[in-house]
């Protein structure tokens, strides 16, 4: 398993080559591990200290996670990135594909984003419930197509 990681962040900003199954979901659990450890701590510190009791606590406790948060997820891209586009291509895929889900995730997000902000300060939003909503359910059907692309056999 260490070698897996290892490999990977060796790997940091090659993209030839190829990526074997078993690092490239070693590398995908350690990222959604360390993700959900950090942010169900983030969550455990908003219920503890959300009331406001202690606000210099709570306000140094989150500030630290959320810091982690911003500085774990914007280094680990690359690794991620070039992971990804290594086992697509042992599985004889086209990393070009990638494109696809990360164009999708980037409008969602700006979407998303724009809905929200327009909840905040009572302005109608910019893109209707419908697009939204199609936009998510089109994120996460290309997810599930990628997870099945991520998951055949390596071609030799």
């Amino acid at each position: 398993m260490w070698n897996s990681l290892l490999q990977t962040f060796k790997s940091y900003f090659r993209f030839n080559g190829k990526a074997d199954r078993r690092e490239f979901w070693i590398w995908a659990f350690m990222i959604l591990a360390v993700s959900f450890v950090l942010v169900s701590i983030l969550a455990v510190l908003a219920a503890i200290f959300g009331n406001g009791n202690n606000p210099v606590t709570s306000g140094i406790f989150s500030t630290t996670i959320i810091v982690l948060i911003g500085l774990f997820w914007p280094v680990m891209f690359f690794p991620t990135l070039t992971v990804s586009v290594r086992r697509l291509r042992d599985a004889g895929v086209t990393p070009w594909l990638l494109l696809i889900p990360a164009i999708l995730c980037i409008v969602t997000f700006l979407v998303l984003f724009d809905r929200g902000l327009s909840n905040m300060d009572a302005t109608p939003p910019s893109y209707p419930d419908a697009v939204a909503y199609t936009l998510t359910a089109l994120t996460a059907i290309t997810g599930v197509i990628f997870l099945a692309l991520f998951c055949k056999p390596s071609k030799r």
